[in-house]
């Protein structure tokens, strides 16, 4: 059991914003004698709503520092894709130029392209249709963009086809439960995820480089900081008056009660060097492909 959870759900904006669709992050310390060291968490789960990614950044370092000072360990569970569809770092040559594990080699490479400033102007499209130019010189795998920045290489609809598989095997499974999680790949409309990982992941690869005991799961056994990825639509939120600040709240309600190792048993061996899981998903019939 972790000390501290911290619960993001992260936002893609392209300007500061606060309320509906916007960063909403929850913090739960576990206590229930009504204390506060001040950074949130002393008496169930508190959120907040900062209207950056940069201050979010900033206030995710500054839980993480109370946590440590305190000799807590903390995990961070975000609602993002952490890891993209088998052979996609093989497609981009990653492989071939990197020792680290696919997932880890795909960090470093968003970490080098995305530009994202202080009042959220971003490059995510133009990160996208690079990335496609690597991987199939033409649109595809992602998808998803306003027509202004539609081209050759990104189109606003899903392409007729791809190299590389739409979903991943977590994703995959819970299709097969009725679910409609979306794809990494695509970068616009209602319930996208894609613009949001290509922001997130950077933020994430600067936390790996700044503490020492971080690990990102399941790519690696939990430690003192555990980044993971969760998917709050498994949850009914709380009755709040946004819908994020709720599903939040009830995501680090959730893992505090249920406790976090029995969420993290069992995932499949092969996920783990590149396409990850979602905290909380029961891996049986996983399916042979996606």
């Amino acid at each position: 059991m972790f000390d501290r959870i911290i619960a993001i759900d992260w936002s893609a904006r392209s300007r500061p914003a606060s309320g509906r669709d916007s960063i909403w992050i929850a913090v739960d310390d576990g206590r229930d004698d009504g204390r506060d060291d001040g950074d949130g968490g002393g008496s169930g789960p508190v959120a907040e709503n900062p209207p950056t990614r940069a201050l979010a950044e900033a206030q995710l370092r500054r839980l993480v520092d109370g946590a440590i000072d305190r000799g807590d360990s903390v995990l961070i569970a975000i609602d993002v894709s952490l890891g993209y569809p088998a052979g996609t770092a093989d497609a981009l040559g990653l492989a071939a130029t990197s020792d680290d594990q696919p997932w880890a080699a795909m960090w470093r490479l968003l970490t080098t392209l995305i530009v994202d400033d202080p009042n959220n102007r971003n490059n995510r499209f133009a990160v996208a249709a690079e990335l496609n130019r690597r991987i199939s010189d033409g649109p595809g795998p992602f998808w998803g963009c306003p027509p202004s920045t539609a081209g050759r290489t990104l189109t606003s609809t899903k392409p007729a086809s791809s190299s590389i598989a739409e979903w991943r095997r977590v994703e995959a499974v819970l299709r097969t439960r009725g679910r409609r999680p979306s794809s990494s790949w695509q970068l616009l409309g209602a319930g996208s995820v894609g613009s949001q990982s290509l922001l997130a992941i950077p933020v994430l690869e600067r936390l790996r480089r700044t503490y020492p005991d971080v690990a990102v799961w399941p790519f690696e056994a939990p430690a003192t900081v555990t980044i993971a990825e969760m998917w709050p639509s498994l949850l009914e939120p709380w009755p709040v008056a946004v819908r994020d600040e709720g599903q939040v709240l009830a995501a680090a309600a959730f893992l505090r009660k249920t406790g976090t190792h029995a969420l993290m048993a069992g995932v499949p061996i092969d996920v783990c060097d590149e396409e990850g899981w979602v905290l909380g998903v029961e891996p049986d019939q996983v399916p042979d492909d996606g």
